[in-house]
């Protein structure tokens, strides 16, 4: 038994929680950032794994700790920490970004920030003190033996899952590509037709006060994050030689961060992200245009006089 739970157990709610995961990134959060619903899974089903894994391991080392506060200060660590390599990681691998939280306050380098940490801290206090201990007593009560096809057969579909989507998103098989890409468009169409939905739905009053207020809260946050951003550039643009022996390595970071060369990098990065992730969608074969020169129009005089 782990955290409660066998084998079979643990695959089965290691999925409800991915699940659970999928449909917050696609719905709450996505509202939040996008104004819409967003497919954000990284696999073709609906699930996050990351969500599942950080749940568990929550679960297992907050065993014992029952005060409310210790268990959102540990669990903010470790989902910062789980974040911050997963970002890392997919990013190395794939070069994309499937978060960003630079427009967020107290953020290290768009990977993690303070609001999402605590966001997750109590998200995994309601974890352990609600839905794990609900999910325990409903699995364990499902006889031993659909227990054990039920978590075969979402073993076999993640693993599945898995192998297409990292061959498609590498191209190292054309089929695998195209099934990925499919599936991908698949959903996509599923959340347009829950985006028109939602539209409708936003024209009720209730509804429409919700949204509003949810946009205010994202409006407010980002506000927050640019007071920071030029804080930040004010001290340094006041005090250009100010030195500190205890936080200097940090006052030169902020410098670099607020210098002009370290703008244009950054945009530089985000178009380069942006070609990459267009090229793996399309394939190989798509080459970015380089060094486009703008069309200039040209109005001949006697209409430039007409519109006089």
């Amino acid at each position: 038994m782990f955290v409660g739970l066998d084998f079979h157990g643990l695959i089965i709610a290691m999925m409800l929680y991915s699940f659970i995961g999928w449909a917050y990134e696609s719905t709450i959060y996505s509202l939040f950032e996008d104004g819409k619903f967003r497919n954000r899974g990284y696999f073709i089903g609906p699930y996050c794994p990351i969500y599942s894994v950080v749940s568990i391991v929550n679960v297992f080392l907050l065993q014992g700790i029952t005060d409310p506060f210790r268990i959102v200060f540990f669990s903010a660590l470790v989902c910062t920490l789980v974040e911050f390599v997963t970002s890392y990681v997919l990013e190395k691998l794939f070069n994309a970004r499937y978060w960003d939280y630079s427009a967020y306050p107290l953020n290290i380098n768009g990977r993690v920030s303070l609001p999402s940490s605590l966001f997750f801290g109590f998200a995994v206090l309601l974890l352990v003190k609600v839905i794990h201990p609900f999910t325990v007593v409903a699995v364990n009560a499902v006889p031993f033996t659909i227990r054990m096809y039920v978590a075969i057969f979402f073993l076999a579909l993640f693993l599945s899952d898995l192998l297409v989507t990292t061959l498609g998103m590498i191209n190292l098989n054309k089929k695998c590509k195209q099934f990925y890409d499919y599936m991908d468009h698949v959903m996509d169409r599923g959340f347009d037709k829950a985006n028109a939905k939602r539209e409708y739905l936003a024209k009720f009053a209730i509804v429409e006060y919700g949204v509003e207020k949810s946009r205010h809260v994202m409006v407010t946050v980002k506000d927050i994050s640019q007071k920071f951003i030029e804080l930040e550039t004010n001290i340094i643009k006041r005090r250009p030689d100010f030195h500190s022996m205890k936080y200097n390595e940090m006052f030169e970071v902020i410098r670099h961060n607020t210098s002009s060369e370290y703008r244009q990098e950054k945009k530089e990065q985000k178009r380069q992200r942006k070609a990459e992730k267009k090229r793996l969608r399309m394939g190989n074969d798509f080459e970015e245009p380089e060094n486009l020169e703008p069309v200039v129009m040209e109005y001949p005089s006697e209409r430039l006089k007409d519109v006089e």
